[in-house]
């Protein structure tokens, strides 16, 4: 029962963003392009070019960008586009891979480190011929940093906690049971469970059938304020939540026009049957005249 509300929730969100979206800008302000929309981060630099969507933190040391790119695949799409972006000949194999339904279809999810001082989080998904990328880069050489998307095993539980610990298994040596709880904390997008130890912080949040997960390693006294990383987590979920596909209105348009043009031969033709109307009465009235005449 909770699933199938979920579903409808994610539904609705969905058709929010497709058909309303215009109203939520007067509230959140949007890049927008020729292929995607998605929401410009407040506090963030924008370094968004021509269909290129880049937000950077630079004292989280952190870059949320959205693009498009070409492959065979989503992840093949995303690995070229994370590569030509940070100037790589080629990656290594990602330290997560999985998928994920979300309302607007199937993402990849993929995780890379690139090197000591870099990690990037990625999900992609295909948009006609080409691909949709969305990453999170983070260049702190003190910690390390991971965004996923994590489809819930259990809809009837409240919490993201199996998808924490799923996490964490995957990307680090560490299970959730050796974290404490640190509680729930509300941020703009959502609340989100945190749990921590000396070595890590875990945090998750739930959105519709799906856990949104952000994992951080490094030393207590090197890793960033709990809320500057709760910040980074809900500015990730909220470009992910919030990016939508720029609808094609062209059949709209090409439909408007052919519909013009119909009205338009239509008057055409209604002035001509009228003025060979009034031509056959000038001639019966000329006749008439002439009869008279006569």
């Amino acid at each position: 029962m909770r699933g199938a509300k979920r579903r409808a929730i994610c539904l609705l969100a969905l058709l929010l963003a497709l058909g309303g979206w215009t109203s939520a800008q007067d509230e959140s302000p949007y890049f927008q392009s020729a292929a995607f929309n998605v929401p410009i981060l407040a506090g963030w630099e924008n370094q968004s070019g021509a269909g290129i969507a880049q937000f950077h933190n630079p004292a989280a040391r952190a870059t949320i960008r959205s693009a498009m790119a070409d492959g065979a695949d989503a992840p093949a799409a995303a690995a070229a586009d994370l590569a030509g972006w940070q100037g790589l000949s080629e990656l290594d194999a990602p330290v997560y891979s999985g998928k994920v339904n979300l309302a607007d279809g199937t993402w990849h999810v993929l995780a890379y480190d690139l090197d000591e001082g870099r990690s990037a989080s990625q999900i992609a998904r295909r948009a006609d011929d080409r691909f949709i990328v969305i990453s999170f880069l983070e260049s702190d050489p003190a910690s390390r940093t991971l965004m996923l998307a994590i489809a819930q095993a259990d809809e009837s539980l409240e919490s993201p906690a199996p998808e924490l610990d799923s996490a964490l298994q995957q990307v680090t040596p560490l299970r959730l049971a050796e974290l404490a709880a640190a509680g729930a904390f509300q941020q703009p997008g959502g609340d989100w469970l945190v749990y921590h130890s000396e070595t890590a912080r875990a945090a998750g949040s739930i959105f519709g059938n799906d856990s949104y997960i952000a994992l951080q390693t490094g030393s207590a006294g090197e890793q960033m304020a709990l809320g500057d990383f709760l910040a980074l987590a809900d500015a990730w979920q909220s470009t992910a939540l919030g990016f939508f596909i720029t609808p094609d209105n062209s059949l709209y348009l090409w439909l408007g026009v052919a519909v013009s043009l119909l009205m338009l031969l239509t008057l055409i033709g209604s002035f001509a049957w009228r003025a060979r109307g009034l031509r056959k009465d000038l001639a019966m009235l000329e006749k008439l005249a002439s009869a008279d005449a006569d």
